[in-house]
Parts: C-alpha cells; structure tokens; sequence
C-alpha cells in the first residue's frame, strides 16, 4: 500500500512540475493591439539629387551649386487585430502608417547668364493594410519569441515642390504622385507575457521593395517598435 502510494505521489509530483514549467500562454482565440516606433527609408540621397537636376534641366534650368538634406527616419504606427490559431501559431491583420521621408534641397541654377535661387522639396508617404503570419517559440514561462512574414497593400504618396526665385523672375510647381502596390514584409520579435491576457512585444520588421516602380519608385523601409496586445 505504501509503495502504491509512493508511485502515486512521484506521478503527482512530476504532474506539478510539468505544468508549472509550461508557458501559461492562451491556447487559442481572438486578440487586438497596438504598436508604434520609428521607421528608416532605405533611401539614396544622391539619387534624389539626380532627380531633382534633371527636373531644372527638363525646364530650362542649369544647376550650377546644390545642397541637401534628408530625413529618412519617421514615426510609425499601426492597429492589430489577429487570431491565435495554436499556441506557436497566428494570423494577424494590421493598418500601419509607416511614416514619411523628407528631402530639401537649395540651388543656384542659371537661366542663360543670370544665376537664381532655387529650391525643391519632396515628401514621400506610405502606409496600408498588412496580412501576415506568426511563429512562435516559448521561453521560460513568461516570454516567447515570433517571426513574422506576410504582404503590405501599401500606398505610397508623392509630394514635390520646386520654386525658383530672383531679380525679376519667379517660378513655382508641385506635383503629387501615387500608386499602389503589394509588397513582401518580414520580421522577429520578443513577447512578455504579463498576464495570460495581457502581452507586451518588442519587434522589428522589414518592408521590401515599398512603392510602385514606374510611378513613385521602391523603397525599403524597416521600423523599429514596441506595442500591446489584449487576448479575448
């Protein structure tokens, strides 16, 4: 009896142990959230600069000195909605604004001998709907660590400006420019389980070739972040 008894409480034991070193993640279910962060555009400025000469040149401008400057980091943010298919296995939809690139430029352009002042801005914007998968892996109890991999219905928008002024003369544009696009996107990160509910993560994610290529150009752009996320 004794011995039966013994087996028992090893049995019970082992049971404890188990369950107490098993992630108390939620199995299943539906879950919304929050991210935000910054974003860096992948972005040449030389190729900017190029652009920007030969848009004087097209109207009848010589550059003959330019300096500029390029913001390539920007705030992102993004809503979630996503449905724990497993514990190691989810489906998430978001809508992340991925922020906005800015360049400026100063010029002195020649219209036959006579130098003038020039300048051109350009804001590049993009943002739309995600889709994408989550893998997971436990660590400990508490944390977990995902990558990620879906598509962005991305909308990049286009916002240029060129003004150009002097003795006598003065000439000014803006152009806007958009296209949509479906584009790669993958990414890791690291989740805290606070509660069973209640989850903070720390992610990173790449999005490739961003824009469209004939009418607004690709850009990667990756965002660094951090955010929420509820379990019902």
């Amino acid at each position: 009896m004794l011995r039966r008894q013994g087996t028992r409480l090893a049995a019970l034991a082992v049971a404890m142990v188990t369950s107490a070193a098993t992630p108390a993640f939620a199995d299943n279910g539906l879950y919304v959230g929050a991210t935000a962060g910054t974003s860096l555009f992948h972005q040449d400025v030389s190729e900017l600069d190029a652009a920007v000469v030969g848009a004087f040149n097209q109207r009848q401008f010589v550059v003959i000195s330019s300096t500029s400057t390029l913001d390539k980091s920007s705030v992102t943010y993004s809503g979630i909605i996503g449905y724990q298919i497993i514990p190691q296995l989810a489906v998430e939809a978001s809508y992340t604004d991925l922020g906005k690139l800015r360049y400026h430029s100063n010029n002195t352009v020649l219209t036959g001998f006579l130098p003038l002042n020039a300048r051109a801005d350009l804001d590049a914007k993009a943002k739309g709907p995600t889709l994408a998968v989550l893998g997971s892996l436990p660590l400990g109890s508490q944390f977990e660590i995902f990558a990620r991999a879906g598509i962005l219905f991305s909308k990049v928008t286009l916002d240029a400006n060129t003004f150009v002024s002097g003795e006598g003369q003065l000439a000014s544009d803006s152009e806007t420019q958009s296209a949509n696009s479906v584009d790669p996107l993958f990414g890791a990160g690291l989740a805290w389980h606070v509660t069973n509910q209640f989850k903070i993560r720390a992610e990173y994610t790449r999005y490739s070739n961003v824009g469209d290529k004939d009418k607004t150009g690709e850009v990667n752009i990756d965002t660094f972040g951090a955010g929420v996320t509820f379990s019902f």
